[in-house]
């Protein structure tokens, strides 16, 4: 068995274990999701270290134990600077909570996720939080595509209202609706991510919209995600944004 793996790789978390280790979260283009602990990550001055969100080319070796360790590391990208902004970080730890919940660890999602992390660095954070969530979301199968409903299959009217169905955790239309009209989504807002989702994360920052109505919508994607993943959300159920 090869006992040894080289490969992209971002640090989707960190925590401490022992002393002086760390435990990683990798999301890795070879091996998907994967642990890997990183030794003496606290100790020495010449041990690699993987601080949280960097993303580059990972050398990891398999003990005998099945347990994966840190060899070496080509960084790519550090992304620092998220770690120095409150919004910024939180934003990352979501898209970090998504991908470890919903255990897509495809190529695609590595994409998407690295891509958002660039992103936070030069953009907007609700611009970059709005279409990560849309697209996570439609790739994963669980958040439709904003033009028919995803229970009844009816397109939707021109200036319909949305509602929401907690069962599936996706916008539908009214009468399909759960909820009672407690979670909608107007037609201009449904208009404004119907587009984010056609485009590519980065092109869709180039989106136009008030800052009001940004807010509203990126309040109304944390709160419908946090139906479409109840629970298991650490970031979004203790975070610092209010649903």
């Amino acid at each position: 068995m090869d006992r040894d793996s080289k490969g992209l790789a971002v640090v989707l978390r960190s925590e401490r274990i022992r002393e002086n280790d760390r435990l990683l979260t990798l999301l890795s283009v070879p091996l998907g999701l994967v642990n890997v602990v990183s030794y003496g990550a606290r100790k020495s001055i010449r041990c690699v270290r993987a601080p949280l969100y960097t993303e580059g080319v990972f050398s990891l070796s398999l003990s005998r134990g099945n347990r994966w360790s840190l060899k070496d590391i080509d960084v790519i990208s550090t992304h620092e600077c998220l770690l120095d902004d409150l919004g910024r970080n939180m934003a990352a730890m979501l898209f970090s909570d998504m991908v470890i919940t919903g255990k897509d660890a495809g190529p695609e999602s590595y994409a998407l996720y690295t891509g958002a992390l660039d992103l936070l660095e030069f953009y907007d954070t609700e611009s970059v939080v709005i279409s990560f969530i849309v697209h996570f979301l439609a790739a994963a199968g669980l958040g439709g595509d904003y033009e028919r409903c995803p229970r009844c299959l009816r397109p939707y009217g021109e200036d319909e209202v949305l509602g929401f169905s907690d069962i599936e955790g996706v916008a539908v239309c009214s009468e399909c609706d759960t909820m009672s009209g407690s979670l909608i989504l107007p037609p201009n807002a449904r208009r404004f991510l119907s587009r984010t989702l056609s485009l590519s994360l980065k092109d869709s920052m180039e989106l136009k919209v008030s800052p009001e109505q940004r807010h509203r919508i990126f309040r109304y994607m944390l709160r419908s995600l946090s139906l479409s993943f109840p629970g298991r959300l650490g970031s979004l159920e203790h975070g610092i944004w209010e649903l």
